[in-house]
């Protein structure tokens, strides 16, 4: 009897009990959603570094493995990671993924067409762009990188139509942690109720610090600015900034002469006070454009590269997000 205990016991926690949904997200800030949702009841296997850039990446075979792997796929969708495609379609992971940029409920915004003037001359000082513009991560730092034959397959993303930074808005989290909460409900039927008490906590959490962020906020929100890439309107237009411009449409392009003397311009012009640059890309540029000027500058992180990963991740996020402009425009 007792031998006949033990190995019911033996069986219960044998591995295929013990399995935990395996969730693959593209980028950190998917993570920290999804984070929020799956507490320690899932594995989370994040495909972009957290310290890289969905829009300089190429998939390493260790990357095509967790797609293979994971239960769910969580992504921002193909007009930021593009380099997911075909690997997804390869996979048969396609239906079963979850594609934050078509999710019901979703605030989209498009990318203004005014910025679009100076693609042609972006496009040839492509040609120049060297991985000097892009901090050492890609291949120092990071050197799973070195199974590729350069960067073949890497086809960045176009800065048309949709904008697809869509983790900068506390609404479009909330729609993203419902969505994760429903596929995990279906995945782990046994822990529905923790996932479903997580979605509560994370929405109620959400709203207190969307207006701890928004208050303070206020105070600087009439100062201009100039960011290093045209990312961040749903943050700006969520909490009522006043974005002045951009360095570059998209980074991975180097901005060319005509684009730096613009940008000059309308520092004078609109009273700049600050002109921001991005850890995952080279200062460089931005002291170029700042030599001789008092106009302050500091890094602003869209990907909350530095946040530590867990269930209040993503409210971290948003308060070194905000932080960051405070510390700049205050």
């Amino acid at each position: 009897m007792n031998k006949l205990l033990l190995a019911l016991g033996v069986s219960a926690l044998s591995p295929l009990a013990l399995a935990k949904p395996v969730i693959a997200t593209s980028i950190k800030p998917v993570s920290m959603v999804v984070a929020a949702i799956a507490g320690d009841k899932a594995d989370i296997q994040q495909i972009v570094s957290s310290t890289a850039s969905p829009h300089d990446f190429a998939m390493r075979p260790s990357d095509l493995k967790k797609i293979l792997k994971a239960d769910t796929v969580v992504w921002v969708g193909e007009s930021l990671e593009r380099f997911l495609e075909k690997p997804l379609e390869n996979a048969g992971k396609e239906d079963s993924s979850i594609e934050w940029l078509a999710l019901d409920g979703m605030a989209l915004h498009n990318f203004a067409k005014e910025h679009h003037h100076d693609e042609d001359e972006a496009e040839k000082s492509h040609d120049d762009h060297d991985h000097e513009a892009h901090d050492d991560h890609d291949h120092e730092e990071h050197g799973d990188h070195e199974g590729h034959e350069g960067h073949e397959g890497h086809e960045g993303h176009h800065h048309d139509g949709v904008d697809p930074h869509v983790w900068l808005s506390p609404d479009n989290a909330r729609v993203l942690a419902k969505a994760v909460t429903a596929r995990l409900v279906s995945l782990d039927s046994a822990n529905a109720e923790y996932y479903k008490e997580n979605l509560a906590s994370f929405e109620k959490g959400l709203s207190a610090k969307d207006a701890e962020i928004r208050k303070a906020l206020n105070k600087v929100n009439k100062v201009p600015y100039i960011v290093f890439h045209d990312g961040y309107s749903y943050f700006e237009q969520h909490y009522g900034l006043s974005h002045a411009g951009e360095i570059t449409v998209s980074p991975e392009r180097k901005p060319g002469a005509k684009k730096v003397a613009e940008i000059r311009h309308e520092i004078q012009e609109h009273k700049v006070q600050c002109v921001f640059s991005e850890p995952q890309f080279s200062p460089a540029i931005v002291k170029t454009l700042l030599d001789g000027t008092d106009v302050k500058t500091a890094p602003l992180d869209p990907l909350g590269s530095k946040v530590k990963m867990g269930t209040n991740a993503y409210f971290s996020f948003l308060d070194s997000l905000s932080g960051q402009f405070l510390s700049c425009l205050g």
